[in-house]
């Protein structure tokens, strides 16, 4: 679950940091999206539902009433964190080959 949220807001950061990147608020957005995943309910720990469904943020805990204990704990595939990442590598590269034209 960790490693899905800090994956997203990796991407969420280098999307914002990247000067001059084009869209910079749909990309920055984009990389808090996750695609299918799965569910634990924390009354049945050894049962986790799998499905599919896009979601924002990619990890989420839903409490139950009057509790500050998760009843059910989802994350995502950070599938948007991943074409962030692509997208400022593929700028950074192009970036870098303009650079060393010049």
């Amino acid at each position: 679950m960790a490693a899905s949220f800090l994956t997203s807001v990796a991407a969420l950061v280098a999307a914002l940091r990247e000067p001059e990147l084009p869209w910079k608020p749909f990309w920055a957005l984009l990389a808090l999206v996750g695609v299918g995943g799965g569910a634990m309910v924390s009354s049945q720990p050894d049962q986790v539902y799998w499905y599919f469904g896009i979601a924002l943020p990619t990890a989420s805990f839903t409490a139950a009433d009057g509790s500050w204990q998760p009843q059910v704990i989802r994350l995502m595939f950070p599938l948007g964190a991943v074409m962030v990442a692509m997208r400022v590598i593929i700028y950074r590269s192009r970036r870098q080959e303009a650079q060393d034209r010049h």
